[in-house]
């Protein structure tokens, strides 16, 4: 996405509660488990898994300093009413450099939505395995954004519009992997995890309005492919233009599909 390195509201998803239920349930952590987000964003995830975690651990990892603040502060409100409440960790750290975290050292890993832009998402994966205690449960999930669907009034259009966006890296990038969701189970197998499941979720938009899902995408994929030249500026303003006429007649729907494998790793 466009924006500063820390620019949170260009470089991270608006928060979709149902979203962040279902990979926090995915996690299934339980009382004094230690939790890790790899690339946690701002905190949505670590937020709905507080309340099964009392008594442990909750740690997120990211890059940027901003969103850090942001986890700490859901997260904050998530467990303020837990007895006895977890530890909270919060860690600035490049995803594409080794982990600040000892071996072994938490029970349930999460990475959500970072495989895609590094240039090696199997070392990331390798560097979960590592702390990821034997016998622990690692959630991989990615979007797979060849999915991306918007009610239109140009069908033709947009799916031109959502195959360059797909391909397109961000200046903030490292790599562009937009069809990576459909892999994961690929990934992980490769990386020795035992796969013991695979599930699907539709994350749904209903509103075309600043702060909803469908409009960050939708103004993502404009400022995105206007300024790498894909798409003409005019095109653009008008094709957003037809969604704004969808929302203001309640037609308008956004949905991608989110891509979930749930691993173990091997005893010793």
């Amino acid at each position: 996405m466009t924006g500063e390195p820390d620019d949170v509201d260009a470089m991270v998803e608006p928060v979709v509660p149902s979203r962040h239920r279902w990979l926090a349930g995915l996690l299934a952590a339980a009382p004094g488990d230690r939790v890790a987000d790899l690339g946690c964003g701002t905190g949505g995830s670590l937020a709905q898994a507080a309340p099964s975690v009392a008594g442990g651990l909750l740690a997120g990892l990211d890059l940027s300093a901003a969103a850090l603040a942001r986890t700490a502060e859901a997260v904050g409100e998530a467990v303020a009413g837990l007895a006895p409440r977890p530890g909270l960790l919060w860690v600035q750290a490049d995803l594409k450099a080794p982990l600040p975290l000892a071996d072994g050292a938490f029970d349930r890993v999460l990475c959500h939505n970072v495989l895609e832009v590094l240039p090696d998402p199997d070392a990331l994966v390798a560097e979960a395995i590592r702390v990821l205690r034997p016998g622990g449960r690692l959630v991989l999930a990615h979007s797979d954004f060849d999915t991306l669907i918007f009610a239109s009034e140009d069908l033709e259009l947009t799916r031109r519009l959502v195959r360059d966006y797909c391909d397109t890296q961000q200046p903030w990038m490292d790599a562009v992997d937009g069809t990576i969701g459909r892999r994961l189970a690929d990934i992980a197998g490769r990386a020795g995890l035992v796969v013991e499941d695979v599930q699907a979720a539709v994350v749904l938009g209903r509103r075309f309005l600043p702060g909803e899902i469908g409009w960050g995408y939708a103004r993502n994929l404009a400022d995105t492919l206007s300024g790498d030249g894909r798409a003409d500026p005019a095109e653009l303003d008008r094709w957003l233009a037809g969604l704004q006429r969808l929302d203001d007649r309640g037609a308008f729907l956004f949905s991608v599909n989110d891509y979930a494998v749930i691993c173990g790793r091997m005893p010793r």
